[in-house]
C-alpha cells in the first residue's frame, strides 16, 4: 500500500432520515432567516392558512393577533419595510405529540433598526421572549399551526 495514497473507507455514505424533531428545527431557523432577507412567499409557506397568531407584551396584555397567514405576512412585511434585522431562536423544547404533530417552545431575541423615516415606527426595536407553538405534518411537511410570541423585555429607542 502506498503511504501517500488516502485511505478510503469501503463504507458508502448513507445519509440517516432527519428525525421529524430535526426537521422543526429547520423550519425554525428557515423562519428566522426568510423574515430577516425578506423572504415573503417562503415565509408565508412556513404557515398553515388559517394559524392562531399571537403577540404578547411582557406585562401579559394581547398586542395583536392573526388568523389568516396573508395577513400576518403582510403585517410582517409592512413592520420591517427598508429596516436591517435579526431574528433568532434558542433553547429549544420541543415535544412530539403525535406522528403529525409537535409543540415548541424555543427562547428569542430580535433586533430591529428602522429607517430614518417618520413612519411612525421606532428608530429601534430589541426584543426578548418566548416563542409558544404548535407545529402540524401536512403534505408539504411541518407548518406553524399556532404561535405566541410572548415578550420577557422590549426595548422600543424612539
Amino acid at each position: 500500500m502506498d503511504p501517500l495514497q488516502p485511505i478510503v473507507d469501503i463504507m458508502p455514505y448513507t445519509p440517516s432520515p432527519i428525525s421529524a424533531i430535526d426537521q422543526v428545527r429547520l423550519a425554525k431557523a428557515r423562519y428566522c432567516r426568510y423574515l430577516d432577507t425578506r423572504q415573503w412567499d417562503a415565509f408565508g409557506a412556513l404557515f398553515v392558512p388559517a394559524p392562531d397568531i399571537r403577540m404578547i407584551d411582557a406585562a401579559g396584555e394581547l398586542l395583536v393577533s392573526f388568523s389568516a397567514r396573508e395577513a400576518f405576512v403582510d403585517a410582517a412585511r409592512d413592520y420591517l419595510a427598508g429596516a436591517h434585522s435579526i431574528h433568532q431562536v434558542h433553547n429549544d423544547e420541543l415535544t412530539q405529540v403525535s406522528d403529525s404533530a409537535i409543540s415548541a417552545i424555543w427562547s428569542m431575541e430580535d433586533y430591529i433598526v428602522f429607517p430614518d423615516v417618520a413612519d411612525g415606527r421606532p428608530s429601534r426595536h430589541h426584543g426578548y421572549g418566548h416563542y409558544h407553538e404548535d407545529w402540524v405534518l401536512g403534505p408539504d411537511g411541518w407548518r406553524i399551526a399556532s404561535l405566541a410570541l410572548r415578550r420577557t423585555i422590549l426595548e422600543i429607542t424612539p
